[in-house]
Parts: C-alpha cells; structure tokens; sequence
C-alpha cells in the first residue's frame, strides 16, 4: 500500500512538473505572428513579420494579442491533455466541470479565415453528409492546434 501511495506522489509531482513547463507555439492564420506562450498567458517567444509592422500600431496590436490568445489556449488545451493522460478522463472531466471548458471545447475554430466566394460556390456543389454529434467521442482531448 505504501508503494502504490509512493508513486500516486511521484506521478503527482510529475504532472506538476509538466504542467509547469507547457508551452505552445501557434502561428496566427495570416502569416504574420508567431507566439510561444505557458498555459498562464506568459509569452516565452514572440516573432512578428516585417509586414505586419507596416500595417500600424493597431494591426500589430490586434494580431499579437489574438495570437497571444490561441497560443495560450493551445497550452491550456495539452494541459488539459496532459492531466487527462495522467489521471483518467473521468477525473479530466471533473476538473473541467470545476475549471470551466478546455479551450478546444469552448471554442471549435476560434479563428476563421475569411472564405472566397469560389469556395463556397465548391462547397455548395457537394452534397451534404449529416452531422452526428457524440459526446462522449474523444475529440475532447485532440489537440486542435499544431505544434511547429
């Protein structure tokens, strides 16, 4: 009994360990930012593209901050990930309903390139296949952004 509480400890301080340590790197959809930020909101790296700086305070502005945003939605989503690895689903899904949603949950696409109108002429041509939701499905703990 004693060994079992042993490693329930070190598993423990193992997932303190990497959830301290996470961080993501998410490219914004245009291009012209890329930010590595800790599931807290630290930005540990930020890289702008000389373009974006042409286009005024307020665009950089704008871009950093939401690119600040899903980088760190993207560490809160592998936090999220990581603990529900370690300690089960269930438990995963405890915490969530203490937490609030993961960000993957809470926001599907939380940035929408514009579309042309030459892809929804595309998209209106192809038939429609129904939609079935499960939720019980395990999309609640795929990692919805990339990792560079």
């Amino acid at each position: 009994m004693a060994a079992v509480n042993e490693e329930r400890l070190q598993a423990t301080e193992q997932l303190q360990h990497d959830l301290a340590r996470t961080a993501e790197t998410v490219e914004h959809p245009n291009g012209l930012c890329m930010v590595t930020a800790s599931a807290k909101g630290e930005i540990k790296a930020l890289h702008l593209h000389p373009a974006l700086l042409q286009q005024g305070a307020q665009a950089v502005g704008e871009v950093v901050t939401e690119t600040v945003r899903l980088a760190t939605n993207a560490a809160v989503q592998t936090s999220f990930n990581k603990m529900a690895l370690a300690l089960g689903d269930g438990m995963a899904i405890d915490v969530e309903s203490i937490a609030g949603d993961s960000p993957f949950r809470s926001t599907w696409n939380p940035v929408v390139p514009p579309k042309s109108a030459a892809d929804e002429a595309v998209q209106e041509r192809r038939p429609r296949s129904p939609i079935v939701e499960d939720p019980d499905e395990d999309a609640f703990f795929e990692n919805p952004f990339g990792r560079r």
